[in-house]
């Protein structure tokens, strides 16, 4: 389940990436109102809402949990602690006050 939902959110990255240059050129059409341009553009405005960059979510990439992913690292906050406990991250260790 965790593999299908990350390979999902790479799949609307690609398509996001592929998008963005359309998106922008139809941006840059209505400011400069030019005609020709503008209708190329908006025969390639056939994408889906997939596409849009608000519809990319972070996983992380050990566990692929969704909810309380750390962008530096781009892993869950449980899979941090534990790979700090055991050492792997140099610099942290577990907080006491």
């Amino acid at each position: 389940m965790k593999y299908k939902r990350y390979n999902h959110d790479i799949l609307k990255r690609k398509l996001y990436k592929n998008t963005e240059l359309i998106q922008r050129l139809k941006t840059v059409c209505y400011l400069s109102f030019n005609t020709k341009l503008l209708q190329w553009v908006l025969s390639e405005n056939n994408y889906k809402q997939n596409y849009f960059k608000n519809r990319i979510k972070n996983f992380c990439v050990i566990s692929g949990r969704s909810k309380g992913v750390y962008r530096k690292f781009k892993i869950s906050r449980i899979v941090l602690r534990e790979l700090s406990a055991k050492g792997i991250f140099f610099g942290l260790k577990k907080a006491s006050w």
